[in-house]
């Protein structure tokens, strides 16, 4: 027969003992792992997105989470929630998820190691349990997450190795506190007016360890908690490592309170005494609700330059090296903007690349065009003749050098958001995506314009409703577009328009809206995209005199890649047309071989690409970069 391994041809199948939770309508915990055992140990590599498919059976969603294959034992274990809606995991709240397991005679069944295929293919329904209506923690009978060590909680702390630890560098006086807990927490407990930041003082009232110039008594709010991992003790990361509890980054609301050149200051972080104040586990037991304030040092950025006699270090914490400069080779410019690594930001909402590429002509009367990459060339202007809410939304680069208009009707439409009406409690911004869905009902008469890379604008916009400019990469302008009055709206790095000479001063500005991007949960990649990153000169202050291979730490995702190279200093004499000259730096001479010597300045090209494939989205990033060289003597 067709597709049966030997031990189908025997007559041989790979049964399914028992599954738990219990399909039978008992509700499914938001944290819950889906168990299924088997009858023989099972192929960890018969076990793919395909072979068990888990789906939110009314939007078709894949759960978000991972497999694991132990003998006869697979488990699949949600991704953790960190969002105070509890929408943000594995299992969407209220839905149900169907399980289906592929067996005899498909070919990607699910197999034992002994090749026999399971003996049929099994649809398992679960029903994720409703959050509504539950609103703290601990709650009697309203259990949505499920805690492995009830009554029992663990302590936040300084992990070892992070910054402002007794083990490592001081935290840099600008930058958020990172704790971790060897359990998850509760998002919906998480309230940063809970905490607060003062320094600590010895027994004469002195700061610890060293002078400060702020007041003996001083204290500083925490602005912002972010719940930045959540996972169970036996989580798994996507590349097999071992993760347990949370990771969470305390904000001060302005940087800590440290004077130059007075060495690290030791500060800590207070529970407020407030009545069920503080951060929770799963069963609503308070986090670190006995322990002594969390103590960490501080220090201000000149304790720590990257620049030694013969080193130059790249740690992404700050953008001080990075060069917005548009890199034409490329579909845009990844992101290099304080958190720790150069990266990717790609919006869910730029599309699946449907049409492919697309040059518009002079008139477009789609409604959604879902291109790979879109441009308008100089010297054609296109006309938007659809009606209702229009998107323009390319995976890649949108390159705008002609113009493009819209009339839209005779009556103002209604405004996307009040400018007036802004200020959102913490946390309260929309997902993008979510947004779109709303304005597709709605079908205001709106224009929406989405670059998965950068959105370049060298030609003119000139629509009469309200506009909306995203870009995953930078938003680049010359000129300012014209929407309906006080409803221009960028969402993005960069967007830094240059204003005509008769622009009006009176004039609405732009503004941000109450918008987050926030990326796929699988890649929807129709073509490979490349993103860029170049640095300032280095070194600033020493003289080279041999160059040495670098050091590069990163990770190439799920299916992804990343290049680092090195180009002269004066590559950007001629400006961004300088850079367009080099087109993709392939040209002889400009990537500098680290081993050939000479003792010019550099610039640090940075590359990432990530490949179409199907699984989750895991693009990757480049986390820190040594340059090293023989100092001269």
């Amino acid at each position: 027969m067709p597709g049966c391994s030997p031990s189908d041809a025997d007559g041989g199948r790979l049964g399914l003992e028992s599954s738990f939770p219990a399909t039978d309508g008992s509700p499914l915990l938001l944290n819950d792992a889906i168990r299924l055992t088997f009858s023989e140990p099972v192929d960890p590599t018969s076990v793919t997105r395909e072979s068990t498919r888990l789906v939110n059976r009314r939007t078709g969603v894949e759960a978000q989470g991972d497999w694991q294959v132990d003998g006869r034992l697979v488990l699949f274990r949600p991704a953790g929630v960190r969002n105070a809606a509890l929408s943000d995991g594995g299992f969407s709240p209220g839905q149900t998820y169907r399980l289906t397991l592929t067996g005899f005679p498909f070919l990607g069944a699910i197999r034992s190691t002994g090749g026999a295929s399971l003996e049929r293919s099994t649809l398992l329904d679960y029903q994720v349990v409703s959050v509504e209506g539950v609103a703290s923690p601990g709650d009697e009978g309203t259990a949505v997450l499920r805690d492995a060590s009830p009554g029992r909680a663990e302590v936040l702390r300084v992990a070892a190795g992070d910054p402002g630890s007794a083990d490592t560098l001081p935290l840099p006086w600008d930058e958020a506190l990172v704790l971790s807990c060897a359990e998850p927490v509760d998002p919906r407990s998480i309230r940063p007016t809970d905490y607060e930041f003062r320094l600590a003082l010895g027994p004469e009232g002195s700061p610890l360890p060293g002078p400060s110039a702020a007041p003996l008594a001083a204290t500083l709010d925490v602005a912002k908690i972010e719940l930045v991992t959540n996972e169970g003790e036996s989580g798994l990361t996507r590349d097999g490592s071992r993760v347990a509890g949370a990771r969470l980054r305390f904000y001060p609301r302005t940087p800590f309170p440290v004077a130059n050149g007075r060495g690290p200051v030791l500060f800590e972080l207070h529970l407020k005494g407030a009545p069920g104040g503080g951060i929770r586990d799963f069963s609503g037991t308070a986090v670190g609700r006995r322990q002594r304030p969390i103590r960490f040092t501080v220090a201000r950025e000149d304790l720590r330059s990257p620049e030694g006699d013969d080193s130059y270090t790249f740690d992404f914490v700050d953008d001080l090296d990075f060069v917005p400069v548009l890199d034409r080779g490329s579909d845009g410019t990844a992101r290099w903007v304080g958190s720790g690594r150069v990266d990717i930001r790609f919006p869910a909402a730029a599309g699946d690349g449907r049409s492919g590429e697309i040059v518009l002509s002079e008139t477009e009367g789609s409604k959604d065009t879902q291109a790979t990459g879109l441009s308008i060339p100089a010297g054609t202007i296109t006309q938007l003749t659809g009606e209702g809410l229009v998107v323009l939304r390319a995976q890649g680069r949108i390159n705008l050098e002609g113009d493009l208009t819209r009339r839209a009707a005779a009556d103002p439409a209604p405004a996307m958001w009040d400018s007036s009406k802004l200020i959102l409690p913490e946390g309260d911004a929309e997902s993008l995506s979510n947004w779109l869905k709303r304005a597709s009902v709605l079908d205001h008469p709106w224009t929406v314009i989405i670059a998965g890379g950068d959105l370049v604008v060298s030609g003119d916009i000139d629509v009469d409703t309200p506009l909306l400019l995203v870009a995953g990469g930078r938003i680049r302008g010359a000129g300012r577009p014209k929407a309906a009055d006080g409803q221009l709206w960028l969402l993005g790095e960069g967007g830094g328009f240059e204003l005509p000479h008769q622009h009006n001063p009176n004039a609405s500005p732009i503004v941000v809206p109450p918008l987050i991007i926030d990326e796929p949960l699988h890649n929807p990649l129709a073509r490979p995209l490349t993103f860029v990153a170049l640095s300032s000169p280095v070194p600033k202050g020493q003289r080279p005199r041999f160059w040495q291979e670098a050091e590069v730490l990163g990770d190439r995702g799920a299916r992804g890649d990343y290049r680092v190279q090195f180009l002269r200093a004066d590559i950007l004499q001629g400006g961004e047309e300088g850079l367009a000259r080099a087109a993709r730096f392939d040209q002889p001479g400009l990537v500098l071989d680290p081993n050939s010597g000479g003792g010019a300045p550099v610039r640090m090209r940075i590359e990432l690409v990530v490949y179409p494939h199907r699984g989750t989205w895991d693009p990757p990033f480049v986390d820190r970069v040594d340059l090293t060289w023989s100092p001269e003597r």
